[in-house]
């Protein structure tokens, strides 16, 4: 299913999973990242689920500790499916997702983003009216399409804050 998915626009994932070479055979590298998520979900480190809609895989979305992190405790990711973007589903996903982990205690989420990923942005933009949160100062270099592209950051501080509004 995931394979599927990322063949119907791999621009995209280049975006959503820079660790990820589009040049190189795909199905090696979501085998890595599939053994990757189980290794660090028992760790407690990554946390990665699959968004479904109407039963069909729709995207992934995750929390991770990673070392990227400016200030925040975890980092938010997603993607969701060319053939099922454009129907609330990241943010839907994203919202559960934060409710979900606000409930662990107190802990804040980052999310980092590409400028040139205007949908991107948006998504996270109103993800963080939603949530009460902010755009940081600093941001984090990530390679996407085998160069370092520098993302904005923003963050949702203190989860829980008694849910998005």
């Amino acid at each position: 299913m995931i394979l599927a998915a990322m063949n119907e626009n791999l621009g995209d994932i280049d975006q959503a999973m820079p660790w990820m070479d589009i040049e190189d055979p795909l199905s090696p590298q979501v085998t890595r990242y599939l053994h990757d998520v189980d290794r660090y979900g028992k760790g407690g480190l990554a946390y990665h689920w699959t968004v479904m809609y109407s039963g069909n895989f729709a995207g992934l979305i995750a929390f991770d500790n990673t070392s990227t992190l400016i200030v925040g405790h975890w980092n938010l990711g997603y993607w969701i499916r060319r053939t099922s973007q454009r129907m609330g589903l990241a943010n839907r996903s994203i919202d559960a997702v934060l409710n979900w982990i606000g409930r662990g205690g107190f802990t804040s989420v980052e999310m980092a983003v590409s400028s040139e990923n205007i949908a991107g942005v948006r998504t996270v933009e109103s993800v963080i009216r939603r949530w009460n949160g902010h755009l940081l100062e600093e941001q984090v270099e990530a390679e996407v399409g085998g160069e370092l592209v520098l993302h904005d950051c923003w963050l949702i501080p203190r989860l829980p804050l008694g849910g998005s509004q």
